[in-house]
């Protein structure tokens, strides 16, 4: 936003005449094409003077109140739609899908996906199809299930252990316990080993992803291509890019040079992590359509796992434990649920948790409330059509607006601001396939493909820390009233680190 201030201060005069000329011009320029609904916006700039703050998806949907669901907005010269109900997400993400399953161009994504070789950025062709079938067959598929599985429980057993023996009545940061955790998992499954707590030049993995979820939003240059990009060098958006990527590509490299330097090195079948299975698939020329994956494939993959495996499974984890905790009468309910599920048995087990039928609807109900990205990454048309009744045409980008549309009154009553899980009792909702109503995870073809591993994750180490423990709020502070602001862009995480006192082991009661 400093350098939004920045182009405001240079280019104002020139808005100012600019905007009295257009507005005159325009009211000469009637049109009868049903365009969608519009705030009123400047030349140049566009609507960006009203999206200003962190909360995009908050002021979005306040302009949306007033404009409607189908709402059409500038960012600079770039066009976007807004949908912010879940009927009209059903017309983007099922009925005209295949005319709106591409993604619009951002040169920090550009850069950071190895030029679009990934699969949340990158736009939808035959190369993004086959990436997607490897990611898919060889780390989401029934090949690494065991594996996932395995390290799961072992690595929450772990962390269970490290909370037993932390003194008593002083609080946890359970955002460093998750991200740990988080990292431990994806780490072993997908490298061979966690990373996190090796020494590295650069910064640090949560630097790294934290810095790159920054940069992976528009910019300047996008918004005002022909010149926009000289307050992007200015500003230094482009050097903070550079820096970002080459931190990245680092990083992941060393991952790579270990793997390739103990590719002699007979390994198990099951024993096989994703980044050995990349490498078969390079060496053999194996992909479905009998290409060769380039190194820049391997990595963009490798990403994909590291932002989209740790990054939202941990936000999530943060708010579940946070709206668990402030709501006591959840909290009790689910322990309850937990522990009959569980009885007196040493350790819990994946049969567990289907029995846990409240686990569920909270944690439904956290993705209801706090999706990892409110504003879903957005889509854009590749040819004409129509949403709403009202004309899109290609180039147009499309934000749907996940967190305005689990807010909607029509589906979700008169509260639907309160955590209240036993909503989903009666209400059949979903995550993805014909549910629309809430959508955390997209839909169509750019639903995210990794989304039942987390949250099987996710169920297990809530179930594990709810069966062990209770848990308070340090310093006194009663549970309803634990900070719950926000922070952050692309994904949105709690503002403040959840710090809870785990005051009862609750194994000395099944003795």
């Amino acid at each position: 936003m400093e350098m939004l201030s920045i182009f405001y201060s240079w280019l104002f005069p020139t808005i100012l005449i600019l905007s009295v000329s257009c507005l005159f011009i325009y009211t000469l320029c009637p049109t009868n094409s049903p365009h969608p609904p519009s705030p009123q916006k400047l030349p140049i700039i566009g609507n960006l003077h009203q999206l200003q703050g962190k909360s995009r998806h908050k002021t979005l949907w306040k302009l949306s109140q007033k404009h409607g669901p189908v709402m059409l907005l500038h960012f600079g010269s770039k066009p976007f739609l807004v949908i912010s109900s879940s009927s009209m997400a059903k017309e983007v993400l099922k009925t005209h899908d295949h005319l709106l399953c591409t993604r619009p161009i951002f040169q920090g994504t550009k850069r950071l996906t190895y030029n679009y070789l990934d699969i949340a950025f990158s736009p939808h062709d035959d190369h993004w199809r086959e990436m997607r079938k490897v990611l898919v067959s060889e780390f989401l598929g029934p090949k690494r299930a065991k594996l996932f599985s395995h390290v799961t429980k072992m690595e929450i057993s772990d962390m269970i252990q490290s909370l037993s023996l932390h003194p008593s009545n002083t609080a946890v940061n359970l955002d460093n316990k998750f991200l740990a955790l988080t990292n431990a998992i994806i780490g072993k499954v997908a490298f061979g080993k966690s990373y996190r707590e090796e020494p590295f030049k650069g910064a640090s993995l949560k630097e790294m992803i934290d810095e790159a979820m920054v940069m992976l939003g528009d910019s300047f240059g996008d918004n005002f291509p022909i010149f926009g990009w000289i307050l992007d060098e200015i500003g230094g958006r482009n050097r903070r890019i550079e820096v970002c990527f080459n931190n990245i590509d680092d990083y992941i490299q060393r991952i790579l040079n270990e793997h390739i330097d103990n590719i002699a090195e007979e390994t198990n079948d099951s024993e096989k992590d994703f980044v050995h299975a990349l490498l078969e698939l390079r060496s053999n020329k194996n992909t479905c359509d009998g290409s060769q994956l380039t190194k820049d494939d391997m990595k963009a993959l490798i990403l994909d796992v590291f932002l989209g495996g740790i990054d939202s499974t941990v936000v999530t984890m943060v708010w579940a434990m946070s709206e668990i905790v402030k709501n006591s009468r959840v909290m009790q309910k689910l322990q309850a649920e937990i522990r009959r599920c569980v009885g007196t048995k040493p350790e819990l087990d994946g049969s567990d948790i289907t029995k846990m039928t409240y686990l569920k609807m909270v944690l439904k109900e956290t993705l209801r409330l706090h999706p990892p990205a409110p504003l879903l990454i957005p889509h854009e048309c590749i040819s004409h059509c129509q949403i709403g009744g009202y004309d899109v045409f290609p180039g147009t980008g499309v934000f749907i607006n996940a967190w305005a549309i689990a807010r909607e009154p029509d589906t979700w009553g008169l509260n639907p601001t309160e955590f209240y899980p036993e909503r989903f009792e009666t209400l059949e909702v979903d995550y993805v396939a014909k549910h629309f109503e809430m959508v955390p995870f997209g839909g169509g073809r750019r639903t995210c493909p990794g989304y039942n591993s987390a949250l099987g994750t996710i169920e297990f180490t809530l179930a594990n820390l709810l069966y062990w423990f209770d848990w308070e709020v340090p310093d006194g502070v009663k549970n309803e009233n634990l900070n719950m602001e926000e922070d952050g862009s692309l994904v949105v995480r709690k503002k403040t680190p959840l710090c809870l006192v785990p005051i009862k082991k609750y194994w000395q009661d099944l003795k």
